[in-house]
Order: structure tokens, then C-alpha cells, then sequence
């Protein structure tokens, strides 16, 4: 099987994995119009590392906005498509070093894009003391993910080489 058809596949997997994860763990925010804190963002990484930033984008966009379908946050698809993808991207485009502190800085940038993105779509689209209320949230859900990624990326580090040997 050719490399491309390869990304593609784990592509689909891992937008699947997103889905599955981010909608599993949802914890619904009360008094937050559809808003849910998860850790999906946790395979977004994992996707930036395995898949670097245009099909980490991909993924993270894909998975992240059906799981918002699927728990009927539909005011929420559009945007996060769009910040989901961006964090993928960003957090993608870093890993060109597959180490633990590329891993780490990554993870970081990434949760900094969904947070930040977040915080401006409410407080555009709904108001500034609706994002204030969200952003702790986001940020509760960007570290959970964070520390849980960096605790995988051991596992994550044994796995890339066998995804991409010669066959």
C-alpha cells in the first residue's frame, strides 16, 4: 500500500477516534448553550503527531464538528470546524521533530488556538460574559488533554516508526 493511501486510512481512523472521543467524554456545561467540555483535543494531538499539520487539520476538523452534530450543539459545528482545524494544523505543523518537547510544544499551541478561537466565536456570537464564563472551562479541557497526551506520547513515540516502516 503507497504512503498516500496509507495517510488516508489513518486519517479516517483517527477523525473516527475524534468523534468517538471527544462525543464518549462530553461533560455538558450548564447554562452554556450547548457548550460541553471533553478530551478529543487528546487525539487531536496524537493525530499531529502521527499525521503532521494538513491531515492532523483534517481530522481534528472532521471528528470534532460531527461530534458536535451528533450532541446537537449545532450552533457550534461551523466554528468548530474552523478552530479545530487550525489547532490540528498548528499543532501539526510542529511536529517536523518527533520528540517529547516538540510533543509538548505542540500540545500547547494547540490548546492555545482552541481556546483563543473559542473565546472569540462566544464572544462574538453570543457575548463577552458568555465567553468569560466558557474560558475556564476551555481551559480545564485544554490541560486535561494536554497532560493526558504528553502521558501517551511514550506509546505514541513506539508506534509512529511502525506506521511508516517500508513494507
Amino acid at each position: 500500500m503507497n504512503k498516500t493511501t496509507l495517510k488516508i486510512t489513518y486519517a479516517a481512523v483517527l477523525a473516527a477516534l475524534v468523534f468517538v472521543v471527544t462525543f464518549l467524554t462530553r461533560i455538558p456545561v450548564p447554562g452554556l448553550s450547548s457548550a460541553y467540555i471533553n478530551l478529543g483535543d487528546t487525539v487531536i494531538f496524537i493525530s499531529a503527531y502521527l499525521l503532521g499539520g494538513p491531515v492532523a487539520a483534517a481530522v481534528a476538523a472532521i471528528g470534532s464538528a460531527l461530534a458536535d452534530l451528533a450532541a446537537g450543539a449545532a450552533v457550534y459545528i461551523p466554528a468548530t470546524f474552523v478552530i479545530k482545524g487550525l489547532m490540528g494544523l498548528g499543532a501539526g505543523s510542529i511536529m517536523r521533530v518527533r520528540n517529547l518537547a516538540f510533543y509538548a510544544l505542540a500540545a500547547i499551541v494547540g490548546g492555545a488556538i482552541m481556546t483563543g478561537g473559542y473565546f472569540v466565536f462566544e464572544a462574538i456570537f453570543f457575548d463577552l460574559a458568555y465567553a468569560l464564563t466558557a474560558l475556564p472551562l476551555n481551559l480545564v479541557q485544554w490541560g486535561g488533554s494536554v497532560v493526558i497526551a504528553l502521558a501517551l506520547q511514550p506509546a505514541i513515540s513506539r508506534v509512529y516508526p511502525l506506521l511508516w516502516r517500508e513494507k
